[in-house]
């Protein structure tokens, strides 16, 4: 007969798969979208009218100019990469197309102007996709904010018929749906354009008003004064002369008494003024439409000034690539692929490097090939990057070959390591199995209020510790196995406000911009000391990226990072042994991994206001001194950067503290 599980006051902490015994594997948090009401079956109303901000994109020059500015920032010259050659011949067969790009294009300036940019993928297969006016495409969620259906509807939305050939629906995997400028829990993006409507129509009303005004005075108008000082005029000549002056032109000469006065009408610093305020309005919308005054060629900006403008515009146009790129490869390049057979760690390269960045690059490696420290295998690398960047052709051809016994010995080396370690890894999985190590295993947890045994959650559940214990040994295996995907083996937590989307992007957006300080090689001698060059430390990039992206196993990411990235020992300054190579994709895996994933929680803690975290440690018979010390402390935001993880292999975390 099953226990009874009785409810007391307190907390325990449980694995994900403990979870599942008592809670559904989905987000609590709900949405309220506001239906339309007729059809309600449509799906979701739009926020604001979508005509209306594509009439702005289409009459307002400079509005059209700044989004314009931005979608070519954003798609520029853009390329992706995999390794397998048919793999790439599918990718390139749609890429290469005339129309992908433009469509691309065309969908990012719907997100940018809307807020909703659609592509229809239903002739993906055929290499074709289209980008669909927003103005006629609705959302239908659930009330976990799930996407059920798109629905396309041409035909007036007061004369609906569900029945009607204007009604095409999509289902959602035949949408590529881009939402910009989207506050958490809606179903519409709100774009660039209608967030700043007041400061636009300021901007145009002012600017009519001001053209008027100089038409005014273009025209020149006179005031004719008759009579004297104190003296009644007659009417009847008052009105003479306004008729005269009607006809008058630059070719008339007028001679009269001294009774008539003539005086052009001054608007005095009218002008001044109204000018003033446009150039504030400007302004306004330059700093709302988050566009940098020297991208439109505005103003006479120092150099200094310039730069800064132009390294923030970067990282908003890094951060929107981050999403577009994620887009583009879950729902349209990965179902090319899967449709194939086919699976492959996909590489997006933005944008060429500038003529600056390129000469500055080739006197970096000039220099370096100058010094008489760096190995032959390092003196091949440089010179074949800087054969690529001059332009230079078929230099790999003489250069990438490597020097003759170099590599032959490393990998010996390596065979070594190998060997000894899987010896060691016997010799302690013997050791486990045990009947000491087995009978400590079977020792049931105490309760801890708050703690969490690999796990990031807590639940005021509480149930048989002989239970817990259990599934506690079992996640600990999966743990060590590496047989737990990422989401799991850091347990991210939705909190509220935001969902596992939001954070995903934070840690997008943390991964692009990150130098892994920790693991990056400064010179020649670090990597001699086992740190990594540039070029694997954008190999790891890509990794980790794919890896929180497709929610791969520990496992999976560590062997991409063993097949990828050529490890060696790790030493420390002193000369002395650290780690060994076939120890580190491990290491490098789960440290990396717990890292990142923490620096993006505080990301998305910060974007929704969270000023203060308290630390959770993993607490279970593996757990470290330093961390069992560190549970439960509480930090401020901004001072908790960098201090998780803890040590290698650490796996503690951060929760919000309200």
């Amino acid at each position: 007969m099953k226990k009874e599980i009785k409810k007391v006051k307190g907390y325990i902490s449980v694995t994900e798969e403990m979870k599942t015994l008592y809670l559904k594997e989905e987000f609590k948090g709900q949405v309220t979208d506001i239906p339309i009401r007729f059809p309600k079956d449509l799906g979701t109303e739009h926020p604001f009218k979508f005509e209306d901000a594509e009439n702005v994109f289409k009459k307002v020059g400079l509005i059209n100019g700044i989004i314009n500015k931005f979608a070519d920032n954003i798609i520029g010259e853009f390329s992706v990469k995999v390794k397998n050659p048919n793999s790439q011949g599918i990718i390139d067969g749609l890429t290469h197309d005339a129309s992908f790009k433009p469509t691309i294009r065309e969908w990012v300036v719907e997100g940018l102007s809307k807020g909703s940019g659609f592509i229809d993928l239903t002739a993906l297969q055929e290499n074709k996709i289209k980008c669909l006016n927003a103005n006629n495409m609705y959302i239908k969620r659930d009330t976990k904010g799930n996407v059920k259906k798109f629905n396309q509807y041409l035909g007036n939305i007061t004369t609906f018929n569900p029945e009607s050939r204007k009604l095409t629906p999509f289902e959602p995997n035949e949408i590529a749906y881009l939402p910009i400028n989207r506050i958490s829990g809606e179903a519409y993006g709100m774009g660039l354009i209608i967030p700043n409507e007041r400061v636009i129509e300021n901007l145009v009303g002012g600017e009519q008003n001001y053209h008027k005004l100089l038409e005014r005075k273009a025209g020149a108008p006179i005031h004719a004064k008759l009579g004297q000082p104190g003296e009644a005029v007659d009417p009847l000549d008052v009105d003479a002369m306004a008729n005269n002056l009607k006809f008058m032109n630059n070719r008339t000469e007028w001679a009269t008494d001294g009774n008539v006065e003539f005086k052009l009408i001054d608007f005095g610093l009218l002008g001044d003024s109204l000018t003033k305020g446009l150039e504030y309005d400007f302004h306004q919308l330059i700093a709302g439409m988050q566009t940098p005054e020297v991208l439109l060629g505005s103003g006479q900006l120092n150099e200094g000034i310039g730069n800064v403008q132009q390294e923030g515009l970067q990282r908003t146009i890094a951060a929107l690539q981050d999403e577009i790129e994620g887009i583009i490869e879950e729902k349209i390049l990965r179902p090319l692929l899967n449709a194939n057979d086919l699976d492959e760690t996909i590489e997006f390269v933005w944008n060429l490097p500038s003529e600056t960045e390129i000469n500055n690059r080739i006197d970096r490696i000039s220099k370096l090939l100058e010094s008489f420290n760096i190995s032959e295998n390092m003196k091949r690398m440089l010179q074949l990057e800087l054969a690529k960047l001059l332009n230079i052709e078929g230099a790999e051809e003489f250069l990438i070959e490597p020097e003759v016994g170099v590599d032959e010995e490393e990998v010996d080396m390596e065979k070594a390591v190998q060997k000894a370690n899987l010896d060691g890894r016997k010799a302690e999985t013997a050791k486990k199995e045990s009947p000491e190590a087995k009978k400590e295993s079977k020792i049931p947890q105490p309760e801890v209020p708050g703690a969490k045994p690999g796990a990031k959650e807590s639940i005021d559940i509480c149930t048989d510790m002989s239970m817990v214990s259990t599934h506690i040994h079992e996640q600990d295996a999966m743990i060590r196995s590496g047989d737990i995907s990422v989401r799991e083996f850091i347990n991210l937590k939705e909190i509220k406000g935001f969902n596992y989307s939001d954070y995903l992007i934070a840690i997008l957006k943390r991964l692009r911009i990150d130098k892994f300080e920790d693991l990056a090689a400064m010179n020649e001698s670090d990597i001699e000391m086992g740190l990594l060059d540039e070029n694997d430390i954008k190999k790891l990039r890509i990794i980790l990226k794919n890896g929180f992206r497709r929610n791969k196993s520990i496992r999976q990411i560590e062997n991409e990072v063993k097949n990828n990235i050529s490890l060696k020992d790790r030493f420390d300054e002193e000369g002395k042994l650290q780690l060994t190579a076939n120890e580190r994709p491990s290491i490098i895996t789960r440290t990396e991994t717990v890292r990142i994933a923490n620096t993006g929680l505080l990301d998305t803690f910060k974007d929704n206001g969270i000023k203060k975290v308290r630390w959770l440690a993993a607490l279970s018979e593996r757990t470290c001194p330093e961390c069992e010390s560190m549970n439960a402390q509480v930090f401020q935001l901004n001072e908790s950067y960098g201090k998780i993880p803890l040590h290698p292999n650490c796996r503690c975390s951060f929760i919000s503290v309200d």
